[in-house]
């Protein structure tokens, strides 16, 4: 497997299609490079752009090697996001998948099977299935919700208890803990001697958030780098 990341996480890459992968967001291309199945995905979802329309085509010409350049999406398998491809008949040959619509006659012949071997029924769409991922978006969600809402929105009572037991018995003692943290952080409101309200501790809650964004940050590259086998 050849592959260069740049510093704006543009990868330069050798694979092969293999076929399409069903996600909840839609369907991407599965290719393989060097033994490290891949999803790659559109990098845009605007229905004016053929970024989907390019991946279905490409998934539909299993067998074709092909150099691609793409973005580099952190998540605990190898995936990224999809941006040009060698054109599949014309060596030497760019396509843009953002701007550059490709059409069936774009695509190699599929090879017929051999006439000694009883046909195979065609390939259905993959529906990838792996093991269960590490719940790191229980806590990443908590940090969004922060940053979007500010502290009185993880204050709320919720499902927190069970997202944090969940974090621990998938072996994320520490986010457990982090998360714990975190909610505690915004609930917190000390009182004075007559039972008022004091002001909330912003600076301690800041810290927490911090910590718990670092954290994540970090996880997510050891388990992108694990997937590139890295």
């Amino acid at each position: 497997m050849r592959r260069t990341s740049q510093p704006s996480d543009s990868l330069h890459l050798e694979v092969t299609a293999v076929g399409a992968v069903r996600e909840a967001a839609g369907d991407c291309l599965l290719a393989e490079c060097g033994g490290v199945p891949l999803r790659l995905t559109a990098a845009h979802d605007h229905p004016a752009l053929p970024h989907r329309d390019n991946l279905r085509l490409l998934a539909a010409a299993r067998g074709s090697r092909l150099r691609v350049i793409a973005r580099l999406a952190a998540a605990p398998h190898a995936r990224a996001h999809l941006l040009a491809t060698e054109h599949p008949m014309r060596a030497g040959s760019r396509v843009d998948v953002g701007l550059d619509r490709l059409q069936h006659a774009d695509l190699p012949a599929p090879a017929p099977p051999p006439s000694a071997a009883p046909a195979a029924p065609a390939a259905p769409v993959h529906v990838l299935r792996t093991p269960d991922e590490a719940p790191l978006h229980l806590l990443r969600r908590r940090i969004e919700q922060a940053a979007s809402g500010g502290r009185r929105v993880l204050a709320f009572p919720g499902d927190s208890a069970a997202d944090a037991h969940r974090l621990h018995r998938h072996g994320l003692g520490t986010a457990g803990d982090i998360l714990d943290g975190l909610l505690a952080a915004a609930a917190e409101r000390s009182r004075d001697a007559f039972g008022r309200l004091l002001p909330a501790d912003t600076g301690r809650f800041a810290r927490v958030w911090l910590a718990a964004a670092r954290y994540t940050d970090e996880v997510d590259r050891v388990l992108c780098a694990a997937a590139w086998g890295g």
